[in-house]
C-alpha cells in the first residue's frame, strides 16, 4: 500500500503520515512510497493479520484503539478523500470529448495523471482541445468541473481552465497567452483563476510573480504527486493566500457590488441627456461607480472618456488648457479603438481656445451621429476645479472654468449623441448660482446624486461573494459586526474584512469567520485605520466647512444640534445624504466611522 492510499484510509494528510512513519523508523520518501503490509499493520496499531481476523476488529475499532494515531487525527484538519468526492461530476461520455481528451493525453502525458487524480476527487474534464501557434507548437486547454465539495470549500462556481504549455522556459507571453485563451472560450469559465502546467523548473516562482490580486495562476507540476489529496493542498495554498477584500484601486465587473439603483438612475440620466453629478465622501467608491457605469454603457457605438481632474492643475492655476488637451488625446484614442476618424479634433492646434475646441467637437459629433455613435464624458474628482479654501468659487478670477462647463452644456443641448457627468467630493459646483464671476451653467441643471454608505444587504453580498472566492464562510453575526464597525463605508468595510482575514490560519481546509473573530480584531483595526479617517475628515473640513462644524457640535453639544441645524438646512442635508449622520425616531446619530476618529 502506498503512503497516499494509507493516508486516505486513515483520513490524515500525507505530510503528517510521512512524519509519523519516519518517527517510527519506517522509510517514507514520498507519498508514492510503498509500505509493506507488516508496517501498515504497525501503523494501524493492530496485531498480525491472522490474529486480527480471529478477533474480528473492524476498522473503526482498530482506529479508536491506536493512541498514537488517534492523537495524529485529533490535530489534523484534512478531510478524507471520500469527503472531497461528495456531489461528484459525472464522467464524460460524449464521443467528441473523449476523443479530444485522448488527443490531449498524447500531446501532454501529464494531463492524464492530472485527470486521473481529479477523477478520484469526484471532478471531471468537461472540455479539452489543443491549439497551435504560428510556429506549430501546441498548447493544451482543458476545462475542469470540480466536485460539489471542492467548489463549496474553495468558492468555485464554474469550470476552471487547465492550461498546458510546451515551453520549458516559460515566458510572460505564455502567461498572457493563457489569459487570452481564457477570454476566448465561449463558456461560463472562472474568470480569475487558472491552473498552468509547464516543464519549467521555476514555474512556481514565475507564476507567483505574474499573478495579481484579480487573477491567480496556480502552478501545476507535470510530475504532480500521485496522491489526489495533493491537488486539494495545492488549491488551498493558493486560494487561501489571496486577499480579495483588499482593494486600493477602483473596481468593476465581478469585483463591484451593490449600487444597482444608483447605477440604473445614472444610466437613465445619461440616456436622456440629464447630466448627472455624483458626490460622496473620499474613498467611498465614486470612481468605482464610474468604472462600472462605463462598463455597462459599453457598446460598439458608445465612446466613454473618463478624465481624472486630480492629475491636472488646480485653481488658482488655470486647468482648462491641460483639461482640453487631455480630453482631446483620450477622445482620439477611444474613437480610433472604435475604428472612427478623428480629423476634426486632430486638426486643432496645441492650445486651442474654448470656442475652437467646442466648434471642433461640434463638427465631430455631427459626423458621428451619422453612424449613431454616442459620446459620454465623465469628469472625476470635480472638487479640484472648485477648491474653496484656495479661491472664491463664486466670484474668483477663473472664468475659463465656467466657460468650458458652459460649452459642454451647449454641446449637450445641441447634439443628441453627446452628454457628460461629474463626480467628486463637493456639490458646490452644482449648488452655487455663481461660478467664478459668471452664471453657473450647472446650477439647477445638473441632477445631483449622493453616494451613501452601502446598505446592509449590499455589504453582505460583497462579503459573502468575495469571501466565498477565498474559501471563507461568514456567519450572520460576523456580517453584522463588520457593518456596524465600518458604518457601511465601502473602503472601510473592505479594509476591515481584509484585516480580519489576515488573522485567519492558512494551514486548514475550511475557514469560517464568526462574530467573535470580528470583535477580536476591532480595536487593533481601529488603531490601524485612524490615519485614513483623519484624512477623510480633513477633506470634509476643506470642502464642507459648515458641515464639519455641525459635526463638531453634534459630538460636543448634541442638545444644541437640532436648533443650529435648522439654520443650516442645506449643510444638514449634506450630512444625511453623505451618510455621516442618521436620523432615527427623531434622534440624530453619528455614523460609526466618526466614532473611530
Amino acid at each position: 500500500m502506498r503512503v497516499y492510499e494509507l493516508a486516505a484510509e486513515l483520513e490524515v494528510t500525507t505530510r503528517r503520515l510521512i512524519d509519523h512513519l519516519r518517527a517510527r523508523g519506517i522509510a517514507a520518501h514520498s507519498t508514492a512510497t510503498d509500505i509493506s503490509r507488516e508496517n501498515v499493520l504497525k501503523v494501524r496499531g493492530d496485531p498480525p493479520i491472522s490474529d486480527r481476523r480471529r478477533r474480528g476488529l473492524d476498522a473503526g475499532q482498530r482506529l479508536r484503539g491506536t493512541s498514537a494515531l488517534s492523537e495524529l487525527l485529533l490535530t489534523d484538519t484534512l478531510p478524507s478523500l471520500n469527503s472531497w468526492q461528495a456531489n461528484p461530476v459525472p464522467a464524460p461520455t460524449t464521443p467528441d470529448l473523449l476523443k479530444n481528451v485522448r488527443r490531449l493525453e498524447v500531446v501532454y502525458p501529464a494531463f492524464r495523471r492530472h485527470r486521473e487524480a481529479l477523477s478520484l476527487l469526484g471532478s471531471q474534464v468537461v472540455y479539452a482541445t489543443c491549439i497551435s501557434n504560428n510556429k506549430g507548437a501546441e498548447s493544451g486547454l482543458a476545462l475542469v468541473r470540480f466536485s460539489g465539495a471542492i467548489e463549496s470549500a474553495f468558492g468555485m462556481t464554474r469550470e476552471v481552465l487547465f492550461y498546458y504549455t510546451p515551453h520549458r522556459d516559460l515566458q510572460f507571453r505564455d502567461f498572457k497567452g493563457a489569459r487570452v485563451a481564457l477570454r476566448s472560450l465561449n463558456r461560463e469559465v472562472t474568470p480569475d483563476l487558472i491552473f498552468m502546467c509547464s516543464e519549467d523548473e521555476r514555474l512556481d516562482i514565475k507564476l507567483d510573480d505574474w499573478s495579481k490580486l484579480e487573477f491567480t495562476a496556480i502552478p501545476l507540476s507535470p510530475h504532480l504527486d500521485e496522491d489526489p489529496l495533493s491537488v486539494i493542498s495545492l488549491i488551498r495554498d493558493h486560494i487561501f493566500a489571496r486577499d480579495l477584500f483588499y482593494e486600493t484601486s477602483p473596481v468593476k465587473g465581478n469585483r463591484f457590488f451593490g449600487r444597482k439603483t444608483l447605477l440604473q438612475s445614472l444610466r437613465d440620466d445619461l440616456n436622456h441627456q440629464r447630466v448627472p453629478a455624483l458626490f460622496g465622501l473620499r474613498k467611498s467608491g465614486k470612481t468605482s461607480v464610474l468604472y462600472q457605469l462605463a462598463e455597462e454603457l459599453e457598446t460598439p457605438s458608445t465612446v466613454t472618456v473618463l478624465i481624472d481632474l486630480e492629475s491636472l492643475p488646480s485653481p488658482p492655476d488655470d486647468p482648462t488648457p491641460d483639461l482640453i488637451a487631455d480630453l482631446k488625446t483620450k477622445l482620439q484614442l477611444q474613437l480610433k479603438a472604435k475604428k472612427q476618424r478623428t480629423r476634426e479634433i486632430a486638426e486643432l492646434g496645441n492650445q486651442p481656445s474654448i470656442v475652437e475646441f467646442k466648434n471642433a467637437l461640434q463638427g465631430l459629433l455631427h459626423r458621428l451621429s451619422d453612424d449613431d455613435v454616442q459620446v459620454v464624458l465623465m469628469l472625476d474628482e470635480i472638487e479640484y476645479l472648485t477648491p474653496s479654501d484656495r479661491v472664491d468659487i463664486e466670484e474668483g478670477d477663473m472664468p475659463r472654468i465656467a466657460q468650458l462647463l458652459g460649452a459642454l452644456r451647449s454641446l449637450v443641448q445641441e447634439n443628441d449623441n453627446f452628454t457628460f457627468m461629474l463626480s467628486g467630493l463637493t456639490s458646490a459646483i452644482t449648488e452655487s448660482g455663481r461660478l467664478y464671476g459668471r452664471p453657473n451653467p450647472l446650477f439647477s441643471w445638473a441632477k445631483t446624486h449622493y453616494l451613501a454608505p452601502l446598505l446592509p444587504e449590499e455589504a453582505d453580498e460583497l462579503a459573502r461573494s468575495t469571501g466565498g472566492r477565498m474559501g471563507i464562510e461568514l456567519t450572520d453575526g460576523a456580517l453584522e459586526s463588520l457593518y456596524e464597525a465600518s458604518g457601511g463605508h465601502a473602503y472601510l468595510y473592505r479594509n476591515f474584512a481584509s484585516f480580519v482575514v489576515s488573522s485567519l490560519p492558512l494551514d486548514v481546509y475550511r475557514r469560517r469567520i464568526e462574530r467573535s473573530d470580528v470583535l477580536r480584531q476591532s480595536i487593533p483595526w481601529r488603531r490601524s485605520i485612524a490615519g485614513n479617517i483623519e484624512e477623510m475628515l480633513a477633506h470634509l473640513e476643506r470642502y464642507y466647512p459648515v458641515e464639519h462644524i455641525l459635526l463638531d457640535i453634534l459630538r460636543e453639544s448634541p442638545q444644541d444640534f437640532a436648533e443650529i441645524s435648522r439654520a443650516e438646512e442645506r449643510a444638514f442635508n449634506h450630512l444625511i445624504q453623505l451618510g455621516l449622520v442618521m436620523e432615527e425616531n427623531n434622534e440624530i446619530q453619528l455614523n460609526t466611522i466618526l466614532q473611530i476618529s
